[in-house]
């Protein structure tokens, strides 16, 4: 925690977006496309592509703070969803999230993932500590794992119409 800190922390652009590369590319484990321009990035400081069936992929959108959040970031995420097209955003930050941010997530309400049969936040809060100390990594299954989930599923329906168990 004392390097990502530190890491966050300096004057220096270049280092401060080395932080925000190395917690998008952490989180994801290496599957998300950072932003290089600097100060361009209209608050996106990543991208990543997931599979939603058999054709299809869904875009989430990362930023990264190292200080200074509350709800209105969580609201201009909302904003930046939008303008990219995006299903999903993840704030990654340094500091624990406040009342407000966590109420501000959840009124962005949920994604749900069709062939996972699963809900996820529309946006999600995490914390750097969370990661380094908890090893929390995004949990949106990589297309492979998609397409696997849903052979089996589709393995498993066969089966019960043959008089198999499910």
């Amino acid at each position: 925690m004392a390097s990502a800190y530190a890491l966050a922390n300096k004057k220096d652009d270049r280092v401060h977006k080395e932080f925000e590369k190395w917690a998008v590319l952490t989180y994801t484990h290496n599957r998300a496309i950072i932003h290089q321009k600097k100060g361009a990035d209209a608050g996106i400081d990543g991208i990543a592509y997931f599979r939603t069936n058999n054709t299809d992929n869904a875009k989430i959108i990362f930023q990264v703070k190292s200080g200074g959040v509350g709800r209105g970031d969580i609201a201009k995420m909302r904003g930046d969803m939008q303008r990219e097209s995006a299903v999903m955003a993840i704030l990654i930050t340094l500091e624990p999230p406040t009342a407000p941010m966590i109420s501000e997530a959840k009124a962005a309400g949920f994604y749900h993932h069709d062939l996972m049969d699963r809900n996820y936040d529309a946006i999600q809060i995490v914390t750097v500590q969370d990661m380094i100390e908890h090893g929390k990594v995004l949990d949106i299954p990589l297309s492979i794992e998609v397409l696997k989930a849903a052979q089996l599923k589709a393995a498993g329906n066969q089966l019960s119409l043959l008089g198999g168990d499910k």
